[in-house]
C-alpha cells in the first residue's frame, strides 16, 4: 500500500504562514548526521527532521511533516539522478519517494511484521534499483515503478543475518553482514534463496563491517571503530572520524581536513562540485571550499527538540529541556532553555550562562527579568544579561539543600502572583513552599513533617491567592493557603488531596498536570483522565469541594471524560476552551466546559510528531498553540485568543481577501466574547457572530453561504447594550 500526497514539491520549501488552522514546526538542526547530494540540492539529516541547502544560492531550506512527508525521524537520504528522485528512509522504515510535484510513500517495510529488530542501514542506488540494507535483508525499491520489488536474504538454516550494507559491482552484489561478507551473482534466478549466496573466506573472522562501497575497482569498508562513515564519489573516497575528515584520490592524493568546528564528526561527503560537506552533531552542516572552510548551515530552532515545559511569558516563549527520571535523580542536561522572540528568532541561555545550573524545569518571567527553576542548582535570575543565583546561602536556607547531599537544590515550578512575589515549589526539604516577596524577602512553609521525602512538581496560584501543588509520583495534590499574610504563619491553612471523598475525591492519585479556566474552576490530569475542582474556594470549608468527573455520551452509554488517557498537560485559551495533551492519543480540544470535542489531533490525522504530547502553552495574542511532542515542538494556529477588556485597535487578516484566499478570516483584538457583525458597503447584513475570547472567524460567505462580492465590508462590534461601533474594514476581492 502506498500514499499519494498532491504536493507540488518547490511549494513544500516556502515559509510557513500563520493563516488561522495552519502549522509551523520548530524543531532542532544543530545536530547534523548525513548528507546526500542532488543535482543542485545538498540534503542533511539532523536530530529534527530533513533540510537543504541550495548550492546556488546558499539557501537553507526546512522540510518535515507539516510542509508535506510521511512522518517524522528521517534516518538517511540518497539520490537518484537517472530518475531525479531524493529517496527519504526513516528509522521506523517509512520510506518517501520525493520527486518535483508529489511525494510518493511506500511504507510496505513499516507495516511488515517482522521478530525481532527491524531497521534499514543503509542505501545504494543502481539501475533505478534502491537496495536497502536492512537488519532482516535486502530490500529492493524500483524506483520507476515506485514499489518493493523483491527481497533478498542472507543466512543459514538457523538465522537469517543482518545486512550493514551492500556494495554492486557489474554483475555481482557483495553485502556486509552480522557474520562476514557474502556474495552472489545479480543474474542468479532466485537471491532470495540465502543458498543463492557465498562467503568471502578470510573476512568472517573481521570486526563487522558497518557499510561497504564500490569505486575504482576496490570494495571498500568500514570495520574500524575508529571510522565512523565512508563515502565515494569522484574518484575520492572518503573516511569520517570523529575529529577529522581523511580525503583520499584514486591518483595517489591523500589529505587530512581538521577544523576547530570538528566537535563530533558523524558523516562527510565529497559533491560533484569538489565541495567537502561535514556533518556535526554539534555544529550542523559545515562547508569546505578548497579544503577551507567557508560557513555552517543550520536552520533557525531551538538547540534541542527534548523539552520538558512550555511557557509563553511577556511575547516570548520559553523551550525548557531539564528533566529528571521518576525517582528524583538527575538528567544533568547543560542546554538549559531555548528562547524564541516574536522578532529576533531564537537564543539559547545555557549551562555557562546560568551560572552552571543544570536541569531546567520552569521558567518564571516578569517585568523582563527570568527566573529559572533547576533541579540541582536552585534559581538563577536573569536580568540584562546578567546572572545571580539563588541557594542556600542567600535566601537565608529558605533554598534548602536535599537532606541526603549538601550540594543539591531541586526546584521544580516558580510562579508570579498578582502582587509581585515569586513563588516556588523545591523537593526532598523539610519547607517545599517557598516565596521571594516583591520586596526581596525570603519566606519558606511547612505542611508536616512526613513530606521530606517527596517530589514536587507543577505549581498553581488560583484566583483566590491560594496554591496548589503537584505531589510527584502519586502523591496526589496539595493546596496552601498562607491567608495574605506571607510573614505570619500562625494563620495558614494545609490540605493534601487524595482519592478519598471529602480529601478531593480525585480520580487517581497521579497527578500530572494542573490548570484555572477562566471560570476559576481548576482543572486536573491525571493517568485515569480528568478531575474538575468547581468550588476551589472552598477546599477548606468543607462545603462541597470535591473534584468532579464530567460524564459524557458514548455510544448506548456514559463514561467519564478521558478516563483511559494519562493527561500530561492541559492549556486554557482565550475562549475558555481545554487543550489537553495526553501521553497515548494525541492533543484534544475540548469546549468551554469540556463536555464536547472540538478538535482532536493525533499522529495519524496531522502533522503531530507523536502521540506523546509533553506540554502545551499558548501566546494568547494571536492563538499560536504551541505544543511539545517526545518528538519536537509545533504550533498550530487557533481561532481563539484573548479578549480585551476596552475595545482598542483590531487587525483583520488576511486583508485584503484576494480572489485565491478561501480559508478563514480572522478579526482579533475585540472585547471578550463580543458579538461581530459585518456589513456590506449598503448596510446588509453578511454575517454575524460571537468571537472566541477576543478573536472573530469569517468564512467569507454571506447569509446565503454564497461567496461574499468583490467590494468593502464593513465590522461592527456591538457591546452588551447593542450599541455598534465600527472597529475596521475589510476589502473583498472576488
Amino acid at each position: 500500500m502506498r500514499k499519494l500526497i498532491l504536493i507540488l514539491f518547490p511549494l513544500l520549501m516556502q515559509g510557513q504562514d500563520a493563516r488561522i488552522g495552519n502549522w509551523k514546526d520548530y524543531l532542532s538542526y544543530h545536530s547534523a548526521s548525513y548528507i546526500s547530494e542532488s543535482n543542485n540540492k545538498v540534503f542533511c539529516v539532523a536530530s529534527g527532521g530533513l533540510f537543504y541547502v541550495d548550492k546556488q544560492d546558499n539557501t537553507i531550506n526546512r522540510i518535515s511533516k507539516i510542509t508535506g512527508l510521511s512522518d517524522v525521524d528521517v534516518n538517511q537520504v540518497a539520490y537518484s539522478k537517472e530518475l531525479d528522485i531524493t529517496i527519504v528512509l526513516y528509522k521506523n522504515c517509512n520510506i518517501d519517494l520525493l520527486k518535483t510535484n508529489e511525494i510518493i510513500n511506500i511504507s510496505d517495510i513499516k507495516r511488515k511484521e517482522i521478530t525481532g529488530n527491524k531497521k534499514i542501514n543503509n542505501i545504494t542506488i543502481k539501475d533505478n534499483i534502491a537496495y536497502l540494507s536492512c537488519s532482516f535483508g535486502l530490500v529492493l525499491v524500483d524506483l520507476q515503478k515506485e514499489e518493493i520489488k523483491d527481497t533478498y536474504y542472507v543466512g543459514d538454516d538457523l538465522s537469517l543475518y543482518e545486512i550493514n550494507g551492500c556494495a554492486l559491482l557489474e554483475d555481482s552484489i557483495i553485502t556486509a553482514t552480522s557474520e562476514g561478507l557474502f556474495y552472489a551473482n545479480l543474474n542468479s534466478q532466485n537471491l532470495s534463496d540465502y543458498n543463492s549466496w557465498g562467503i568471502i573466506t578470510g573476512y568472517e573472522n573481521e570486526e563487522t563491517y558497518d557499510n561497504i562501497i564500490y569505486g575504482n575497482n576496490t570494495i571498500y569498508g568500514d570495520y574500524s571503530h575508529e571510522i565512523i562513515s565512508i563515502s565515494y564519489n569522484k574518484s575520492t573516497l572518503v573516511k569520517t572520524k570523529f575529529d577529522r575528515v581523511e580525503i583520499n584520490k584514486d591518483d595517489g592524493v591523500s589529505l587530512e581536513l581538521t577544523h576547530s568546528k570538528f566537535e563530533n564528526i558523524l558523516y562527510a561527503l565529497y559533491d560533484d562540485d569538489d565541495i567537502i560537506w561535514v556533518a556535526d552533531s554539534i555544529n550542523g552542516l559545515l562547508k569546505f571550499v578548497d579544503y577551507e572552510y567557508q560557513q555552517s548551515f543550520v536552520p533557525e530552532g531551538p538547540v534541542r527538540d527534548d523539552i520538558y515545559s512550555l511557557e509563553f511569558e511577556e511575547n516570548k516563549l520559553y523551550l525548557s529541556h531539564g528533566g529528571h527520571s521518576n525517582f528524583g535523580l538527575n538528567s544533568l542536561i547543560n542546554d538549559g532553555v531555548s528562547i524564541k522572540d516574536n522578532y529576533d528568532g531564537w537564543e539559547n541561555n545555557d549551562y555557562w550562562d546560568l551560572g552552571n545550573a543544570r536541569d531546567i524545569l520552569e521558567v518564571a518571567v516578569l517585568n523582563g527579568t527570568e527566573y529559572y527553576a533547576s533541579w540541582y542548582h536552585g534559581i538563577p535570575e536573569m536580568k540584562n544579561g546578567w546572572v545571580t543565583t539563588h541557594g542556600f546561602a542567600n535566601t537565608n536556607g529558605v533554598l534548602d539543600t536535599v537532606y541526603y547531599s549538601n550540594n543539591r537544590i531541586r526546584v521544580s515550578d516558580l510562579k508570579f502572583d498578582p502582587q509581585g512575589n515569586l513563588w516556588g515549589l523545591s523537593s526532598e526539604v523539610k519547607h517545599p513552599l517557598f516565596v521571594k516577596t516583591k520586596d526581596n524577602e525570603w519566606y519558606s512553609f511547612s505542611m508536616n513533617q512526613d513530606i521530606i521525602d517527596l517530589f514536587f512538581d507543577d505549581l498553581l496560584i488560583d484566583v483566590w491567592g491560594q496554591k496548589w501543588g503537584v505531589i510527584g509520583r502519586g502523591g496526589g495534590l496539595f493546596v496552601y493557603n498562607d491567608n495574605n499574610t506571607i510573614s505570619n504563619a500562625s494563620d495558614d491553612q494545609f490540605n493534601i488531596l487524595s482519592t478519598n471523598i471529602g480529601d478531593g475525591n480525585l480520580p487517581s492519585q497521579q497527578v500530572y498536570s494542573i490548570a484555572e479556566d477562566l471560570d476559576n474552576t481548576i482543572w486536573v490530569g491525571t493517568d485515569k483522565g480528568i478531575a474538575v475542582f468547581y468550588n476551589p474556594s472552598s477546599v477548606f470549608s468543607g462545603y462541597e469541594f470535591d473534584a468532579q468527573q464530567i460524564l459524557i455520551q458514548e455510544g448506548d452509554y456514559g463514561q467519564y471524560l478521558l478516563s483511559q488517557e494519562r493527561v500530561k498537560c492541559i492549556a486554557i485559551d482565550g475562549a475558555n476552551r481545554k487543550w489537553i495533551g495526553t501521553e497515548k492519543s494525541g492533543v484534544f480540544l475540548l469546549s468551554e466546559d469540556g463536555a464536547s470535542q472540538v478538535l482532536h489531533f493525533t499522529y495519524e490525522n496531522s502533522p503531530l510528531f507523536s502521540n506523546n504530547i509533553i506540554d502545551i502553552t499558548i501566546n494568547h495574542n494571536n492563538g499560536e498553540v504551541f505544543i511539545g511532542t517526545s518528538k519536537g515542538l509545533l504550533s498550530f494556529r487557533s481561532d481563539a485568543t484573548e479578549g480585551k477588556i476596552v475595545q482598542s485597535k483590531t487587525q483583520v487578516f488576511p486583508n485584503p481577501v484576494r480572489e485565491t484566499y478561501f480559508g478563514p478570516i480572522a478579526i482579533n483584538g475585540l472585547v471578550t466574547n463580543a458579538n461581530i457583525k459585518i456589513t456590506d458597503s449598503h448596510g446588509t447584513l453578511v454575517f454575524e457572530d460571537y468571537a472566541k475570547g477576543g478573536q472573530a472567524i469569517w468564512n467569507g460567505n454571506n447569509k446565503n453561504n454564497e461567496r461574499a462580492s468583490s467590494g468593502v465590508y464593513l465590522v461592527f462590534s456591538v457591546d452588551e447594550n447593542g450599541a455598534e461601533k465600527m472597529i475596521s474594514k475589510i476589502l473583498f476581492i472576488k
